[in-house]
């Protein structure tokens, strides 16, 4: 449900019953696409005007470029945030703290929840792939200010893909239409993202979908898009940055496990990763039955409720 759906319904009490949230023609399914990837556009050029300089001004280290690379994701926090805050109200308050205005579980506890997720679903896979004998990893070198750095640039990457896709884009369509027509829709456009992607296959587009489907079950079921920014950072830092291992075809230039030699199966892709493979689907439907069982058990609640008023 969109916040505006929620505004709308916690003034239902004082309002006719006949009310009801306005559907509003900015909404129609095509216009959040395009205005998404404007937002997208135009975030990722002012990123990348502020931050690429710096590689040719200073000498950074290849590792530290990479860093910087997802830090370049900033612009489109910027953008999604300022549009939202002028044009879209209601969704630009999704994103605040729980405190704020913001949906319910929007707390740094439920973030943190989202990292230990991402970190057991990706991590799970990892030890499923080196238990087969694909993977062969040497300890590199361990610098803390480095990965406490790169855990924020990554959560910088992946909260902006979030506000994109599970913030505007979803909170739009739900706004308008039913809540499958917003789910399905955004786990599409998700896996459309990164079609470009070195690697690419049919599984690895399918885990794509699994994982968009399930980061928008869980804003749905837990009331929380701060949960898909921790569980979606953990997992790309997981394997990018912990494992060395390629991040939806990107390999990572500076790793605390540096990947020696790999050999492909149905437990790791050697060009896509682990996300290519069917354990990684599988990890995204045990998030999509976990969120399903949240679903029922709030109505259960509800639904008890009622009966004892």
């Amino acid at each position: 449900m969109s916040e505006n759906n929620v505004n709308t319904a916690n003034t239902a009490n004082a309002a006719p019953a006949a009310s009801k949230p306005k559907k509003l023609k900015r909404h129609f399914w095509l216009w959040p696409l395009l205005i998404g990837f404007a937002l997208t556009i135009l975030g990722q050029i002012i990123g990348d005007v502020t931050i690429i300089p710096f590689e040719y001004i200073f000498d950074i280290p290849d590792m530290w470029q990479f860093s910087l690379m997802y830090l370049s994701f900033y612009g489109i926090i910027l953008v999604v945030l300022g549009f939202c805050a002028l044009c879209e109200r209601p969704i630009f308050k999704t994103f605040l703290p729980a405190g704020k205005g913001g949906l319910k579980n929007n707390t740094v506890k439920d973030f943190f929840i989202g990292v230990l997720f991402g970190f057991i679903m990706n991590g799970g896979c990892i030890f499923i792939a080196w238990l087969h004998g694909d993977l062969h990893f040497s300890i590199g070198e361990f610098l803390p200010v480095y990965f406490i750095v790169t855990f924020i640039c990554v959560t910088i990457q992946s909260s902006a893909e979030e506000m994109i896709t599970r913030g505007y884009i979803y909170q739009a369509h739900a706004e308008r239409y039913p809540v499958w027509f917003a789910l399905i829709g955004n786990s599409l456009l998700f896996g459309a993202l990164h079609l470009g992607n070195e690697g690419i296959t049919v599984i690895s587009f399918v885990e794509l979908f699994a994982s968009g489907f399930a980061l928008s079950l869980a804003v749905y079921a837990r009331k929380s898009i701060w949960f898909a920014y921790g569980c979606h950072a953990m997992w790309n830092f997981t394997q990018s940055i912990i494992f060395g291992l390629p991040n939806s075809g990107i390999v990572s230039r500076g790793s605390f496990l540096h990947l020696e030699a790999a050999s492909g199966s149905f437990c790791y892709d050697p060009v896509f990763g682990v996300e290519g493979t069917i354990f990684s689907v599988l990890s995204e439907f045990l998030v999509i039955g976990w969120c399903i069982w949240l679903i029922m058990k709030d109505k259960k609640k509800k639904s008890a409720e009622n009966t004892a008023a």
